[in-house]
């Protein structure tokens, strides 16, 4: 029972309680007779209550009766999604509607009317069937669009207000991979199994999923390239987006293929399940690269280009690793294989030092003969470097020597703030070496301000005039000549007038099923329309019109009004000299 139901009865049953009891007949003829026509009465008022609520939903479940003298009355839409969305079907009372695409859509309007239907502002007619009062009409929504219900009777036609459907379009999933991110660079010793982490999400739910990957390998015209994809599982669901999801894959980079140099990128692609053709999502690229400590590093000094060590930026880079992993380690090894580990990391810096020591004239810890041994002292082999190449490298080599000193002692912790200076000074040595070449333009020729400025001569300074053109028709063509023909003021629109605003109106139709605030401007002119044909002059309908009307014009284009009435003597002579007279 609904609440008044339910207040009702407690009011009779308290009415019934402080109540005298009835006394019963003696005569045992009647008093089954009473008996029974209490509990009829008392199953009646059960029907009553119970009744009620069941008529009141059954009238809300119709739509509203046309007032008297009009031919149609209100209308209900029950919108049923699309299968593949899983979203409920529903009913709501009223014109307008915003469904998801592709939704299926049927209205019942109650109508006093021989016949009616529905004109769409995509140039369709849909006839409307039924009987009793009820007319309905099924339509798919494959697109935003304005309609009309259009009722006739008698000789007599009635045209609704426009009505708007909004639809919903399904947009594509959003996929983002947040393991690994940007570009993974890969060493010796390092895992070649890389797993990967995406996160996708739609609106209506996810489908199919995977990784397209492409593989190169090679250097100069002998790149080859290999596209491979991996399909994509689902590892866990997300609850900060609807139907999100969380999928995941490992790559094995060996069981690829992929030898030092090569390099992988890859991205995720992620489709929906809209039907009949889904929307597919995609994700930044990955980049992952197999480092190759054995290529050799090329610079360009003087013009030409000559090979430096094979091992130069990439070594120190991965002492770096070492050492971090070294401290990484540092809670799960024994204290001598921590001191084993050091040691050989400063070893490998001795190592590099010396490497790069012959490039500077540096002396070797080596024990060779000064005059056998040491030939980079010679000044044949010095300047091969420009001074601020050689600059760099002798302050990489000092940071290199602290941090040996301190890998030696087992103090890697202390060591990783030198070994990274190394690789900066290392990174400016390569940058140094680099030759770059002035770009070859034109030259203007120097001015000389003495004779050009300051002259006060005009001679040789054109006169200018700006004008506006246009290559084609200005949009709207309707609408404009609808706002010339309102703002020139007035009472009742004419009929040419009105004949403008029915063209206007045709013309923003299709705006308007998208953008919400042309709606409003079509409504409003509507509204001056219907009230200018009974013969009303509505001040404030106009203007509401006239100043919608002119707010759909798209920016930059000037809005036509009234001509200006023409100018004479002194203000003509001004805007002329101004020129703001055309």
């Amino acid at each position: 029972m609904s609440l008044v139901d339910r207040l009702e009865r407690a009011r009779v049953e308290r009415a019934i309680a402080s109540a005298a009891p009835i006394p019963l007949p003696p005569d045992r003829t009647a008093r089954p007779a009473l008996i029974g026509g209490t509990l009829a009465a008392a199953a009646g008022l059960f029907l009553i209550s119970v009744g009620a609520p069941a008529g009141r939903a059954a009238r809300a479940d119709h739509p509203e009766a046309p007032a008297p003298g009009t031919l149609i009355g209100g209308a209900r839409i029950r919108i049923t999604p699309p299968s593949y969305t899983g979203a409920p079907e529903r009913t709501i009372s009223g014109w307008d509607a915003d469904v998801p695409e592709g939704a299926s859509l049927v209205w019942r309007v109650a109508a006093h009317a021989d016949s009616a239907w529905i004109m769409t502002s995509t140039a369709d007619t849909l006839a409307m069937h039924g009987g009793g009062g009820e007319d309905t009409v099924a339509l798919r929504a494959s697109g935003a669009f304005l309609y009309q219900v259009v009722a006739e009777r008698g000789g007599r036609r009635t045209v609704s207000d426009f009505h708007r459907i909004g639809v919903v379009a399904d947009a594509p999933p959003t996929v983002v991979i947040t393991a690994p991110r940007g570009r993974l660079r890969l060493g010796p010793g390092d895992a070649l199994r890389v797993p990967v982490e995406v996160r996708a999400g739609d609106d209506w739910g996810t489908g199919n999923a995977r990784l397209v990957a492409t593989l190169t390998s090679g250097e100069g015209e002998a790149v080859k390239f290999r596209e491979q994809t991996f399909p994509l599982a689902a590892a866990g669901r997300r609850a900060d987006l609807p139907h999100g999801v969380t999928l995941g894959a490992v790559i094995d980079l060996a069981a690829l293929g992929l030898q030092p140099g090569d390099e992988l990128y890859f991205h995720a692609e992620v489709a929906d399940r809209r039907e009949p053709r889904a929307n597919t999502g995609r994700s930044e690229t990955v980049f992952i690269a197999l480092a190759d400590s054995g290529a050799a590093e090329r610079a360009t000094i003087a013009g030409i280009a000559v090979t430096l060590a094979p091992e130069s930026f990439r070594s120190q880079r991965q002492i770096i690793i070492d050492t971090e992993k070294l401290l990484a380690d540092r809670r799960r090894i024994t204290r001598e294989t921590f001191q084993n580990r050091s040691g050989n990391i400063g070893l490998d810096q001795s190592l590099l030092r010396d490497r790069y020591g012959q490039y500077v004239g540096d002396e070797s810890e080596t024990g060779e003969d000064p005059v056998a041994g040491h030939q980079h002292d010679t000044p044949e082999n010095t300047t091969l470097l420009a001074t601020s190449v050689k600059a760099e490298l002798k302050a990489a080599l000092a940071q290199m020597w602290e941090a040996e000193l301190r890998l030696r002692t087992y103090r890697p912790a202390d060591a990783l703030p030198y070994e990274y200076r190394a690789l900066a000074h290392l990174k400016e040595a390569q940058q140094s070496a680099r030759v770059y070449v002035q770009r070859v333009g034109f030259e203007p020729p120097p001015l000389d301000p003495a004779t050009t400025r300051l002259t006060g001569k005009l001679d040789a300074i054109r006169s200018r005039t700006d004008r506006d053109s246009s290559t084609g028709p200005a949009p709207y063509p309707a609408t404009r000549a609808a706002i010339a023909a309102l703002s020139g003021g007035g009472g009742v629109p004419a009929a040419s007038t009105l004949l403008l605003l029915d063209r206007a109106l045709a013309e923003l139709a299709p705006r308007a099923a998208e953008d919400s605030s042309v709606f409003a401007t079509v409504r409003a002119t509507r509204a001056l329309a219907d009230s200018a044909r009974l013969g009303h002059a509505c001040a404030g309908c106009r203007a509401r019109a006239l100043e919608r009307l002119v707010a759909v014009i798209p920016r930059g284009e000037p809005a036509p009004m009234a001509v200006r009435p023409a100018a004479g003597g002194v203000a003509r002579r001004y805007f002329e000299l101004t020129g703001s007279l055309r």
